[in-house]
């Protein structure tokens, strides 16, 4: 068995094809094939199922394929260490990818990765966008490099965790509801009003609620959903009032769909951090991605949006922004 075999397997099952995981080793799609089937004679089980279209993973697959992401970045990243010897001024190489909650991703990495490519043009970036759970998971099983993702869980120990910026989060309406004409309120304004809520389970609505018994507030909360395109949707269309964080409403305040409402007192944000495996050392690569990422604590909120809409096109066509 040699390592491109298992290299081979993983980028089939990654890309969900044959061929172009053929293409990237610069194979045919039946040279890839028979490197799979040697691995599948060398571990004495099935691993993918092809008489289904397209190919599902066998049980011994999945396991196999969970375990070999952190295998192969590890080995990796001792390569790139022996053949690099920390020399700096050396040409950064490699691939580096990063899951990330959808709104993170929509929002911030368009423009770090640009700026990536730019600074380190030998190396290559992709990135997963997922929820919450699944971001951990894909870290947890070194299937990424790290993940970004918004209240970073501090209580697990198998990660490490890096604070990346606080992002402020606004209250929002539409145009047609009474409070957006009033100018600026004070906290007893929102009492009774209808609230446009996440739900209860996420931590974005306990944070929200704290804020509001802080202020000694009690909202009247008309709905509740789970991501923070449909706190959106239904703030425009129902008109009630949200908490959202601002990046994730710039078009919608550009357009006139919603306007934000300003409070006395009102001072909420939304901590977003860096998580990655505390046993699993980072590439050269993926270090340099990541300490570009740290480096871009501070931005300036409607610059990234317009670079985001001008790399990403209609955002009414993007995915639901997941929360944590």
């Amino acid at each position: 068995m040699h390592i491109r075999s298992l290299k081979v397997f993983y980028d089939v099952v990654r890309k969900r094809s044959f061929s172009q995981a053929a293409e990237e080793h610069g194979m045919t799609q039946s040279a890839a094939s028979q490197s799979v089937q040697h691995l599948e004679e060398f571990l004495s089980v099935r691993l993918i199922d092809r008489s289904k279209r397209p190919f599902v993973l066998t049980a011994e697959g999945q396991k196999f394929y969970d375990g070999l992401g952190g295998i192969l970045r590890q080995f990796d990243t001792l390569v790139d260490d022996v053949r690099l010897g920390g020399r700096d001024g050396t040409e950064v190489t490699g691939h580096v990818v990063v899951a990330s909650i959808y709104s993170m991703g929509l929002s911030y990495i368009p423009v770090l990765a640009e700026k990536f490519e730019k600074a380190f043009p030998g190396a290559t970036f992709s990135y997963q966008l997922a929820h919450p759970h699944e971001v951990y998971r894909m870290v947890e099983q070194g299937t990424v490099d790290f993940g970004m993702v918004s209240y970073p869980d501090p209580t697990r120990t198998s990660l490490q965790t890096t604070m990346w910026r606080h992002e402020p989060m606004i209250l929002v309406a539409s145009p047609r509801h009474r409070l957006a004409s009033m100018g600026r309120i004070s906290p007893q304004a929102l009492s009774q009003v209808g609230l446009v809520a996440f739900a209860s389970n996420l931590r974005i609505r306990q944070e929200i609620d704290k804020e509001l018994k802080a202020l000694d507030v009690t909202m009247r909360v008309v709905v509740e959903l789970d991501n923070i395109d449909s706190v959106k949707h239904a703030a425009i269309v129902n008109s009630g009032v949200a908490f959202l964080p601002k990046l994730t409403v710039q078009n919608e305040l550009a357009s006139g769909s919603l306007t934000e409402i300003q409070c006395d007192g009102l001072e909420l944000t939304r901590p977003l951090g860096i998580i990655q495996r505390r046993d699993v050392p980072l590439s050269r690569a993926a270090r340099n991605f990541m300490d570009l990422v740290l480096k871009n604590r501070v931005w300036n909120d409607e610059a990234v949006q317009q670079e985001s809409m001008g790399q990403e096109g209609d955002s009414s066509a993007a995915p639901d922004f997941a929360n944590a």
